[in-house]
């Protein structure tokens, strides 16, 4: 009954709290939404559509594919190899990015 009754309440959230959507997994395709906040994922072989407009993409792992939608002011950190990150931001916005690991590719949508 606790449990169930913790699953029905409400989040609150803090004034000026930043909305977080977290993607753990291997092997899945999937869908979340950073709502103007955070958006972190971390696991393998995953294909993954983060819609905004997100201020931090947080990738960890390795083969992930993902396609943001960002704000004007953002930041893209990945950390493992082979992941794939396709980026939009609005008019001549870019990112600040960084990689670290192997063979990890960052860039706008054509």
């Amino acid at each position: 009954m606790l449990a169930m009754a913790m699953l029905l309440s409400p989040v609150a959230w803090a004034p000026g709290a930043t909305a977080q959507a977290r993607f753990q997994g291997a092997g899945q395709t999937s869908r979340i939404d950073c709502d103007g906040g955070e958006a972190h994922i971390e696991g393998a072989s995953n294909t993954i559509v983060v819609d905004g407009p997100c201020t931090l993409l947080s990738v960890q792992g390795a083969g992930n594919v993902v396609t943001v939608d960002l704000a004007v002011k953002s930041t893209i950190r990945v950390v493992g190899s082979s992941n794939r990150v396709t980026w939009r931001a609005p008019g001549k916005a870019r990112p600040r990015v960084s990689s670290s690991g192997a063979d990890n590719h960052i860039r706008p949508a054509p």
